[in-house]
């Protein structure tokens, strides 16, 4: 009996510093959401609210997409990284 004890009180152990771990690791993915265009820029580049209410100028990797101001679109942020923020998709 004292085994099994020792046994789960180290699995236990073990879930604990994975929760940790994950709880405290950046994770690195693409992350979408929903927006519209607020503005249409004179560099071919289109300002949209983030997810977090902030103004973003974006690109749009649509080939020959005619957006409009208040149109709905999808914009994607590639592993993180808010440089590559882009509009993927039209709602």
């Amino acid at each position: 009996m004292d085994s099994l004890n020792k046994n789960i009180d180290a699995v236990e152990m073990l879930a604990e510093q994975i929760t940790m771990l994950i709880k405290t690791h950046e994770h690195k993915y693409d992350k979408t959401f929903p927006s519209a265009v607020k503005a249409i820029n004179r560099d071919n580049t289109y300002t949209i609210m983030d997810d977090g209410g902030v103004k973003r100028k974006v690109k749009c990797s649509i080939p020959n997409a005619a957006l409009k101001v208040g149109q709905y679109v999808w914009v994607k942020v590639p592993c993180g990284r808010l440089e590559d923020m882009h509009i993927c998709g039209v709602k």
